[in-house]
């Protein structure tokens, strides 16, 4: 299932049985930014760990926190928030920018989050070391509200899955 858009920004996820355990539920996760999946596959992904990594953005995203300029370019952007969000030391480890989840961090591939205004945020991403930084501007709470429907769905998915495994 594809929670938001697809044309602008969604969140894909759907559980495959085949690749799950009674105790481990898997399936694929995926970002679709302009109809296009983010690093060119579906990612198989442990859902439990995804759930609590995708919850954990949320207060986040709800925060909307401004670090950049809006007239930086994209791979200035990115740069800046890559390391503000990664520093060298682990102390004072800040990562409130980071919207990758497991899988997606996994396979390199970064994505972060800004709010450039009262009305637009952007999302700068790169598929890998050496690929071009990628930009999307979209209205303000597009992601927050992709994230919550994801986020409520996977919670449902997860808890009835829970119920079968019971009887």
């Amino acid at each position: 299932m594809i929670f938001g858009n697809p044309d602008l920004f969604g969140i894909c996820v759907e559980p495959i049985e085949t690749w799950s355990t009674e105790e481990i539920r898997n399936g694929v996760m995926c970002f679709v930014l302009q109809n296009r999946i983010i690093g060119g596959n579906f990612f198989r992904s442990t859902l439990g760990p995804e759930l609590i990594r995708m919850k954990s953005i949320i207060p986040s995203l709800r925060e909307g926190k401004r670090e950049i300029s809006s007239e930086w370019s994209a791979a200035d952007a990115f740069a800046h928030l890559k390391n503000l969000s990664f520093p060298e030391t682990e102390e004072g480890e800040y990562r409130s920018h980071v919207i990758s989840t497991w899988s997606l961090m996994d396979a390199g591939i970064d994505v972060f989050h800004e709010v450039l205004s009262d009305k637009d945020e952007r999302i700068l991403y790169s598929e890998g070391e050496g690929k071009p930084i990628g930009e999307l501007i979209l209205p303000l709470n597009t992601v927050l509200d992709v994230f919550q429907s994801a986020v409520a769905e996977m919670e449902a998915t997860l808890k009835d899955s829970e119920g079968r495994e019971g009887t």
